[in-house]
């Protein structure tokens, strides 16, 4: 609970969603694997030497995909923390912020160059989610280890 409750946007209610939903994280060798299992690869169409990409697969868990990317709706607005998401920080160890911090960081930078670019917002959104997927494994992977 406390490696995933550093994140903005990410409450109780979302770190009880995604851990059931995850279950066992040892199945998972690599980031990339469990954004695959939450449906947030990249579709690909590819033939004769050129190679179109398309929106994401939306084939596996629909569960852990919307948690999140509604978590990344809700801490979408500023890189600025609240007082919720500090007080949750205080009772937390330093790992789990410093992950956080990153993650808050890259997002913020991405949504942003994403967004001046002309992207539509929830394109954006989900995008962010999908990065943010490597961060939460990290998270997991941290507190497994613990």
């Amino acid at each position: 609970m406390q490696a995933l409750t550093c994140y903005k946007g990410i409450k109780h209610l979302f770190v009880l969603t995604m851990v059931t939903e995850i279950g066992d994280l040892k199945r998972f060798a690599h980031p990339r694997r469990l954004v695959s299992w939450a449906g947030m690869d990249i579709r690909e169409y590819a033939s004769g030497g050129r190679s179109t990409r398309l929106g994401i697969t939306r084939q596996d868990n629909r569960y852990l995909r919307t948690a999140l990317i509604e978590a990344k709706q809700r801490g979408d607005r500023s890189a600025t923390l609240g007082k919720d998401v500090k007080a949750r920080r205080a009772e937390s160890r330093s790992e789990y912020v410093g992950i956080a911090d990153r993650c808050l960081r890259r997002l913020n930078k991405k949504g942003n160059r994403l967004l001046l670019a002309g992207k539509h917002p929830n394109k954006v959104k989900v995008a962010c989610a999908r990065e943010m997927v490597g961060f939460v494994w990290e998270s997991l992977n941290q507190a497994a280890a613990a």
